[in-house]
């Protein structure tokens, strides 16, 4: 398609693209739309050293002196919001207090898009304990309503949210979190000969105690089986009783490595409405590495695993023992179910299907007069 001028994007996050949200539904997308002759400009509202901060605890001063610094970087770019012919805000543009700043940038720019990827209208997550539940009542819950409905257009993870986000307004687009499949590849025929059976959990201090729901099913799995390890990333401070578990820090530089160092992954929630809104991403990496995912059937769950033919789903913990017990036992199991669920992924979930329907939609909203529903984008394919 040919332009009189390049396009401008402004992508306003909360972190940069050490986290997950923002390098998954904003980064990797950006080279189709530079390749497509937009202009993006990603603008982070935290530094890497407050992400990091953030993520830790202690340091009161040194978070509040990187806060106000990093504010006061926050409101200069968005003075600058006309200079863009789009601005896309990813979840938040300001992390703190009510979404005023939000508000008054749809005050200042008519072509506003809003991406979300989490039930962020529910207030706070289930555990709240380790998510500064203070923060998320000021910040989330139906206050993002008035968000939702004024912006030109909503990008949502799933088709929970985008149920959601429709009560409010009419024009929005389910968009997954998908990865790159060439990134992302099922480990060698070499490392699947091993006779240790490998099953791993990779997430967030935000998702471990979602683990602890299913502490007596490993520790039962570990009994039945001597010939099992399991082995966490992403939060090593969180300790499960249970045997041959090694905990290891998420490290971004060998993500992919260490999701093939596994063979079955655990993806277990609660069914509440802060899960039941989000996106399966951890099944998704899972799967597309080839490693079998067993997860609890709540939320786009359902949609991604189809139960025995590219994973399998547990609620109780008898049937989490069953799940993995099964999985433990049949090698031509695993491997077909692997097998089932990479190809998933590259039909469905995959950076080579999305990115181009990302930039159709983009073109959509940068081009017409008028917002017209993206008609590939539009719909999320199962």
């Amino acid at each position: 398609m040919s332009r009189s001028k390049a396009r401008s994007i402004l992508f306003l996050v909360a972190h940069p693209a050490d986290d997950a949200s923002c390098r998954y539904r904003v980064q990797q997308f950006i080279p189709h739309l530079e390749r497509a002759g937009y202009e993006c400009t990603v603008s982070a509202f935290s530094t890497r050293t407050l992400h990091h901060l953030l993520r830790g605890k202690g340091r009161i001063a040194a978070k509040f002196l990187h806060t106000v610094y990093c504010s006061a970087r926050r409101m200069l770019r968005a003075a600058a919001l006309r200079s863009f012919d789009v601005v896309v805000i990813h979840r938040e543009a300001f992390p703190f207090f009510t979404p005023a700043v939000e508000n008054w940038i749809l005050r200042r720019h008519r072509n506003v898009v809003f991406s979300f990827d989490d039930a962020i209208y529910a207030g706070h997550p289930d555990n709240s304990a380790l998510n500064h539940p203070l923060l998320y009542r000021l910040k989330y819950g139906r206050g993002v309503d008035t968000v939702i409905g004024r912006s030109r257009h909503v990008i949502a993870g799933n088709n929970v949210l985008a149920a959601y986000a429709r009560q409010f307004n009419s024009s929005v687009t389910v968009v997954p979190t998908v990865v790159d499949c060439c990134q992302y590849r099922p480990k060698s025929p070499r490392a699947l000969s091993r006779d240790v059976v490998t099953i791993g959990w990779m997430g967030s201090r935000s998702t471990i105690p979602y683990v602890g729901h299913i502490e007596t099913a490993l520790r039962r799995i570990a009994e039945m089986h001597h010939k099992v390890e399991f082995r966490f990333f992403g939060y090593p401070e969180y300790k499960l009783d249970v045997p041959n578990l090694r905990s290891l820090p998420f490290r971004m530089e060998s993500e992919v490595e260490d999701l093939q160092s596994l063979d079955i992954g655990l993806m277990p929630l609660p069914d509440t409405e802060w899960t039941r809104g989000k996106c399966g991403f951890k099944a998704i990496q899972y799967m597309a590495a080839g490693v079998v995912p067993v997860a609890s059937p709540v939320g786009m769950t359902t949609e991604l695993i189809q139960d025995s033919v590219n994973g399998l789903l547990a609620t109780s913990v008898d049937e989490w023992v069953a799940a993995l017990d099964v999985l433990l036992r049949d090698e031509g199991l695993r491997a077909r179910l692997a097998t089932a669920a990479r190809r998933t992924i590259e039909e469905s979930y995959s950076l080579q299907v999305w990115g181009p329907r990302f930039v159709s939609l983009i073109d959509s909203l940068s081009d017409a007069k008028q917002i017209v529903e993206c008609p590939q984008a539009a719909v999320l394919n199962s």
